[in-house]
């Protein structure tokens, strides 16, 4: 995952810690970890992002606005949850889903497979050299 650029959106700020440290320490590099749909839509106009990990329940609200626009951008996405795969609606029920009590292993396995069928490895940087 060297260099792949991710995006964490997480309303804890000590499970966004642990998330983008274990990310980083697969070789990601964090782009940011908004804890709101707002601040997230804010980060993913400004900054470029290959991969997102969205906790689904954000408090007060939940993070589907954010997977709507990352769908529409064609940027894949692993849902980061303790919400039950019920919650999700349809159109993201093919996203995978990694449970928080189980994301060690899991969360960085699938950010690997999913940046490959998300074309990442195809596409290029923005040097024009292959992720």
């Amino acid at each position: 995952m060297d260099g792949l650029r991710i995006l964490v959106v997480e309303d804890s700020l000590l499970m966004a810690e642990a998330i983008g440290d274990l990310l980083s320490d697969a070789g990601a590099a964090i782009v940011g970890t908004p804890q709101s749909v707002a601040a997230a839509l804010d980060l993913l106009a400004t900054q470029s992002v290959d991969l997102a990990c969205l906790d689904i329940d954000l408090g007060k609200e939940d993070s589907f606005p954010v997977a709507d626009e990352l769908l529409s951008r064609r940027i894949p996405f692993v849902f980061v949850t303790g919400s039950d795969a019920e919650v999700v609606p349809q159109r993201h029920r093919n996203q995978t889903l990694v449970r928080k009590l189980d994301m060690v292993a899991e969360l960085v396995a699938a950010c690997r497979a999913t940046s490959i069928s998300g074309g990442l490895a195809a596409r290029p940087d923005h040097d024009g050299v292959a992720l």
